[in-house]
């Protein structure tokens, strides 16, 4: 039996299932390191930027910090990350332990592994420039929305 095609719905519909495939190709690809696939967006991060604080983590990330919050506490906790005071006294810095780089190491290692098959008939550069233009669109169409939200709902008089 073949597996049914979804109907058009639109370009909205097409993300959300792009981002579930991916979901669930890296929560398998991740399960021998423990790594969630925020887990991995977080050790990832911390790698990259050596050390960080928890809001510049979710603003790159894209998430809300207390969504976040659960997440680092989890990787601390499991001695992957280690939270220590920032230089201003009132941030944290992240950084990734020796046990979080062995951790990321393999996380690396397997996405890569089920990536490569995955991405080997992609143009890579043309499809990271079209997700940029749809990540900066929805970030606009968030800023937006947040605004339209402070304000508060109108009542039928505008007030």
């Amino acid at each position: 039996m073949t597996a049914r095609r979804p109907p058009e719905l639109g370009l909205l519909f097409d993300l959300l299932r792009a981002s579930e495939g991916l979901g669930a190709m890296l929560r398998t690809a991740l399960e021998s390191s423990g790594l969630t696939p925020t887990g991995y967006a977080v050790t990832s991060l911390v790698d990259a930027l050596g050390s960080t604080t928890p809001s510049e983590v979710a603003e790159l990330i894209g998430a809300k910090p207390s969504t976040l919050s659960a997440h680092l506490a989890k990787l601390v906790r499991e001695g992957i990350l280690s939270r220590t005071p920032g230089a201003d006294g009132r941030s944290v810095d992240l950084r990734l332990t020796d046990e979080g780089r062995r951790v990321h190491v393999a996380a690396v290692r397997a996405g890569r592994q089920v990536w490569r098959p995955v991405s080997k008939d992609l143009d890579v550069e043309q499809a990271r420039a079209v997700l940029a233009e749809v990540i900066g669109a929805l970030e606009a169409g968030a800023a937006s929305s947040d605004r339209l939200t402070r304000k508060g709902p109108r009542t039928r008089n505008g007030r």
